[in-house]
């Protein structure tokens, strides 16, 4: 038996199961919550194609702010499975869209784990010249 599920549903649940993770965390006691997000995800308007999955996004990284855990939101360009570099730029919001090797912001979401780096902050990483754990902690 096959099980197919429309694409909004998809995204349904991946808001709640966000949501869940959120209240998880906070329930547990957790001194920190790193998720990752998507660049578009302030301005799900940006793109009619993921309009719902930024809409999503948005949504989740709103509740998580509002939960009152400590927190890091990740977004990260369009990915791509290039080697990892090591290296990229940093900004609350990037005025370009560009990309980003998934290996890259796996280490990114790494570097941002410890409580005091990046606490309580969003922000935008593309691929670019800045090791990455001195672009964290800059």
């Amino acid at each position: 038996r096959r099980i197919i599920m429309k694409k909004k549903d998809i995204i349904s649940k991946v808001l709640a199961t966000a949501k869940k993770l959120t209240d998880a965390a906070k329930s547990s006691g957790a001194s920190k919550f790193v998720m990752l997000s998507s660049m578009g995800a302030d301005d799900p308007s940006v793109s009619e194609d993921l309009h719902e999955y930024l809409k999503a996004k948005q949504n989740a990284d709103e509740h998580l702010r509002s939960s009152g855990i400590n927190y890091t939101i990740v977004r990260p360009g369009s990915l791509n499975n290039k080697d990892a570099s090591g290296k990229i730029k940093l900004e609350e919001k990037f005025s370009e869209m560009g990309e980003i090797s998934r290996a890259d912001v796996a280490r990114t979401l790494v570097a941002v784990l410890e409580d005091d780096v990046r606490s309580n902050q969003t922000f935008e990483i593309l691929s670019g010249d800045t090791e990455i754990n001195n672009a964290v902690k800059a």
